[in-house]
């Protein structure tokens, strides 16, 4: 079991955006504007953590990671910057646990940077349908990784993506992990694979629409996309259509070890 400092977490989880929400209501009314897009820079770090990922370079996503925990303090002050650097700081450790998936001692804290990060993140912006679909997919991969986590990580993994599919039905990322936290969590606490799948193909969609269309930031996810529906297509014997959404994850990421891998296994027969 994890250690007795849970319960404050799951209250800081609970109450954190509730708390961003209720000091924007109490605000003077302004007229609506559209969510600032990072700065180049975060654009240069989004790749950084994609090419590590897809190449499965722990070491050096480990050592990005330190890099922007020290932040930057020319920009201390700027609270779009201080957002997006906890998402980004999320998104790299998410991407870490992925990594370790297979290994609970090395995956946890990951899973645990990543909620945190995201804390910060939802204290500055609430209804960030990113952050809250971030946010509920760290927390299912905790349920997975720790049964007895379960009944605090999966409820909450629901109510994030629950927020961030009523913020953004059609955002990419926010379908994409919204599948993978419906796939993740355990059936007894909300886990529906059936419901991932659903997900799944309208991340796809959603990707394929917004692909014709000039992206700004985040713009991760399309080859997980495909990839993760490569292997629910294996899942149901049908391989012609595994390769066929592989071959698109290929064309985004030609680096992706895992999607490489399993092209490999499919072609080997």
């Amino acid at each position: 079991m994890r250690p007795a400092g849970w319960l404050a977490e799951v209250l800081l989880l609970v109450l954190l955006p509730t708390a961003a929400a209720a000091a924007a209501s109490s605000a003077p009314a302004a007229a609506p504007a559209s969510t600032p897009q990072p700065g180049a820079r975060w654009g240069q770090i989004e790749t950084r953590i994609e090419n590590g990922y897809f190449q499965q370079d722990a070491a050096g996503l480990a050592s990005l990671a330190t890099t922007l925990a020290r932040g930057d303090h020319a920009a201390a002050g700027d609270p779009n910057d201080q957002e997006w650097r906890s998402y980004y700081s999320a998104l790299l450790a998410y991407r870490l646990a992925l990594l370790a998936k297979n290994d609970e001692s090395r995956a946890w804290p990951y899973t645990q940077r990543c909620v945190q990060a995201l804390n910060h993140a939802l204290a500055l912006d609430s209804v960030s349908a990113e952050a809250l679909a971030l946010q509920s997919a760290c927390l299912a991969l905790q349920s997975h990784l720790d049964p007895w986590r379960s009944p605090f990580a999966a409820p909450l993994s629901r109510s994030r993506i629950a927020k961030a599919l009523k913020l953004a039905p059609d955002n990419p990322r926010v379908l994409l992990l919204g599948a993978r936290a419906a796939c993740d969590r355990p059936p007894l606490f909300g886990g529906d694979s059936r419901q991932g799948f659903d997900l799944l193909q309208r991340a796809v969609s959603a990707f394929e629409r917004q692909h014709a269309r000039a992206r700004g930031l985040p713009a991760w996810g399309a080859a997980d996309a495909f990839t993760d529906l490569a292997h629910d297509y294996l899942t149901q014997g049908d391989a012609v259509a595994a390769r066929n959404v592989l071959e698109r994850a290929l064309l985004v990421a030609p680096h992706f070890a895992e999607a490489r891998q399993l092209m490999a296994e499919i072609v080997s027969g």
